[in-house]
């Protein structure tokens, strides 16, 4: 019997049915569902856990901006840095609800459960892009991953719990939080924090 020593979750928010989780274990194995909200989310992976999860990646916005189109300084980075269009990395105004509330409040439900646990935002899409990676069967190779993923909901949880192992593992060290605009929140101090936002190079 495989010795499993941490779990690491994955979130991508999205409406009735397009709620996709992830629980990533140690030895690359993950398991997946798509479920219709957060508490859907959290009352799934309370029931398929074996311990309490390291940590969490969710790919929504985790904190926000009162600036223009609240956009964020880590969404304009991405953009520039990878020459994505703003449809690929969307300032918050432009997204849909599912993205901004169910995220949020997946993290939230999730800290009810488990107070301690570590959460990062991502961004599958656009991390796909910056390493260069363009099918799925690429990713697991890269991550040593084995997933059966069915969707594109879960193929994002897995993703982000990918990217919550890398990060607070200590292997992706630049954390996106961190250089901000005055006019975003601060995700090391507000009400939902702390969150960061790892990021595998400069």
């Amino acid at each position: 019997m495989t010795v499993i020593d941490k779990v690491w979750l994955g979130a991508d928010p999205g409406g009735n049915g397009n709620f996709g989780i992830a629980i990533l274990q140690s030895d690359g194995t993950a398991s997946t569902y798509c479920v219709g909200c957060a508490d859907e989310a959290v009352q799934t992976l309370v029931r398929h856990l074996q311990l309490n999860p390291a940590g969490v990646g969710v790919d929504a916005p985790l904190w926000w901006s009162s600036g223009h189109s609240s956009d964020r300084r880590a969404d304009r980075w991405l953009r520039t840095r990878y020459h994505l269009p703003g449809g690929r990395v969307q300032a918050a105004n432009s997204l849909r609800g599912a993205a901004l509330v169910q995220g949020v409040m997946f993290v939230y439900r999730a800290r009810q459960r488990f107070p301690e646990v570590n959460v990062t935002e991502t961004h599958p899409k656009a991390l796909l892009t910056a390493l260069g990676l363009n099918d799925w069967n690429s990713f697991c190779s890269r991550f040593s991953v084995m997933a059966e993923i069915e969707n594109v909901h879960e193929r994002d949880a897995v993703i982000s719990a990918v990217a919550a192992r890398e990060g607070f593992e200590r292997r992706w060290l630049n954390d996106l939080s961190v250089s901000r605009d005055e006019s975003e929140q601060d995700p090391s101090g507000y009400w939902l924090a702390p969150i960061h936002y790892f990021w595998p190079e400069k």
